[in-house]
């Protein structure tokens, strides 16, 4: 097949979609496919409205030939694959990671509410956010939707009004484990962008009140790329995702392949998937924080999170994952939405 993929970033970028986009036209060009990228991060420079028009034409010219579009958004990336493939007449699968109608609402308000509850209370919306879930719902009818993890898919189809025959839920990958060493103090990592609904204001609050009862532990943060994480991962003590909400984060996957226990907020698809392998908390509680953070110095504790990830054995490639997406494509391309 040829398959074109609509990408919001792409490496040398750093970001979640970037190396998965990667990785994912790595696995489909080793299985003999043909793959077009088309980054929307190439035109950020350009005013909005020019730069999807911009985006929406460059997408145009590369899908010529193309057997079906790959989208990693229903809106940014979305939108422009369904206007492409409304004229070249072939399936859109569209990615769904994360939420960006509530991610760009929870950075230009300050409004630190968790994504559930984000679509529960409509009251505090405002006319653009209204204006792009009007966008997304219109996308949603002309795509099929993989979402990265069974919680995000729950949570759309119930606001959106997705067929259930319309909606897979293709997993992150989980490669095999990397060898790691025993830490040499008791650091906590929370690397990641500088956006507010990592929460790490709060965290860092939360962490400095255990601190006082537990003096020699540190707090690691800022933004890395993602290689240099990895490595980072590997000798630390622990990892830290307090943020409102996180879909499927990379480095609760990049934890457990290192062996090391992590502390997860409890809105994310990760809380149900791998709850049983690190602490969950309450991001919006600051003392529930530092309980996880106590929770986790605590040896027999921290021993115990530890042995569970060591016996995780479930591997996940991205071979695994281009052949999900390629059977999604071809049940587009044999039958209509519904």
């Amino acid at each position: 097949m040829k398959i074109c993929l609509a990408a919001n970033i792409f490496p040398p970028e750093v970001g979640g979609p970037a190396p998965y986009a990667a990785a994912l036209r790595d696995a489909l060009e080793q299985g003999g496919h043909e793959v077009r990228v088309v980054a929307f991060s190439r035109y950020l420079s350009v005013p909005t409205g020019l730069r999807h028009l911009l985006y929406t034409i460059a997408l145009f010219r590369a899908t010529r030939g193309v057997d079906g579009i790959i989208a990693f958004d229903v809106i940014t990336v979305g939108l422009p694959s369904v206007i492409v493939s409304f004229v070249r007449r072939m399936p859109v699968v569209a990615r769904v990671g994360g939420d960006f109608l509530w991610e760009r609402y929870v950075e230009q308000t300050g409004d630190l509410v968790p994504l559930p509850a984000f679509y529960a209370h409509k009251d505090r919306w405002r006319t653009s956010d209204r204006f792009l879930k009007t966008i997304a719902s219109f996308v949603l009818g002309h795509v099929r939707v993989a979402f990265s993890t069974q919680w995000i898919a729950n949570l759309w189809q119930q606001e959106y009004g997705l067929e259930a025959s319309n909606v897979r839920v293709i997993e992150n990958a989980l490669p095999p484990r990397t060898e790691s060493a025993a830490p040499l103090k008791k650091n906590f990592l929370l690397y990641g962008r500088a956006i507010k609904l990592k929460n790490v204001e709060a965290f860092t609050r939360a962490f400095e009140a255990a601190r006082k009862n537990f003096p020699d532990i540190e707090l690691e943060c800022g933004k890395i790329a993602q290689e240099n994480l990895q490595a980072k991962i590997r000798a630390s003590y622990a990892v830290a995702v307090p943020s409102i909400s996180e879909v499927s984060p990379n480095t609760v996957i990049d934890a457990i392949r290192a062996g090391k226990p992590f502390l997860l907020t409890k809105h994310s698809g990760y809380a149900q998937r791998f709850g049983d392998l690190g602490v969950i908390v309450d991001p919006l509680d600051e003392r529930d924080m530092q309980r996880g953070i106590e929770a986790l110095v605590d040896p027999d504790t921290y021993r115990k999170y530890a042995d569970r990830i060591l016996a995780v054995k479930e591997t996940r490639t991205y071979k695994d994952i281009a052949s999900e997406f390629l059977r999604l494509l071809t049940e587009s391309s044999s039958g209509p939405l519904r």
